[in-house]
Parts: structure tokens; C-alpha cells; sequence
């Protein structure tokens, strides 16, 4: 069963749900986070947002289309790294 946590960020709420180690380091060596290539960041943050985000649900399906929108650079940045910690828990 997946570990949930809630966190805030910038005043806003999110319900983080956790994915199987494999999964995570199949997605940076696909993205490039892992050096034989080039990164792609939206594209990691997009994949995370979209898979360890449950709630809200806009950014659970928008993923950084939904901060694209809101034209916010802060949220999404804090928000990675707070995936990224609640996932090595």
C-alpha cells in the first residue's frame, strides 16, 4: 500500500502518495537525471506532479500545465523537492 503525507507549500496544501523505488529511478534515467544525457526537467516534474500528487486534484491531472496556468515558478520547485524528501522517508 502507498504512504501518503500532507504537505504546504506556499500556503497550499497537497496529499503526496509514494511509487515504488523502481519506478522512480526508471523515471530520472528516462529524463536524464542520472548523466548519460540531457535532462528534462519538465518532463520529470510533469511525471512526479501527475504520480505523487493526489490531491489537489487540479495538480494531480494538470500537473505543471497547472502551475503553467498560474504562471507560478515557486510552488512547483518547492513542491519537487518536498516529493523528493517524502519519498526517502
Amino acid at each position: 500500500m502507498a504512504k501518503q503525507k500532507k504537505v504546504t507549500v506556499n500556503g497550499q496544501e497537497f496529499t503526496l502518495q509514494s511509487v515504488s523505488p523502481s519506478w522512480y529511478y526508471e523515471l530520472n534515467d528516462k529524463v536524464g537525471n542520472t548523466g548519460g544525457g540531457k535532462r528534462d526537467s519538465v518532463k520529470y516534474m510533469d511525471t512526479m506532479f501527475r504520480n505523487c500528487v493526489i490531491a489537489p486534484s487540479e495538480v494531480a491531472n494538470g500537473g505543471m500545465g497547472y502551475f503553467d496556468e498560474q504562471e507560478d515558478l515557486k510552488t512547483p520547485e518547492a513542491l519537487i523537492k518536498e516529493i523528493e524528501s517524502f519519498l526517502r522517508e
